[in-house]
């Protein structure tokens, strides 16, 4: 059975919502993780 336009439409847009948010999350925290390695706050072998 066809589902209508609409949903499909509206179904479409809420993975494209989804998307877009796990992506911008991943890129904040890639890019305070990259802050930090260049500040020197953080070293690639931090122990406590």
């Amino acid at each position: 059975m066809a589902m209508p336009w609409g949903m499909a439409l509206w179904m479409a847009n809420m993975v494209w919502v989804a998307l877009v948010g796990w992506v911008s999350s991943c890129l904040t925290v890639a890019d305070e993780l990259a802050s930090s390695l260049r500040t020197g706050d953080i070293g690639p072998f931090h122990v406590g």
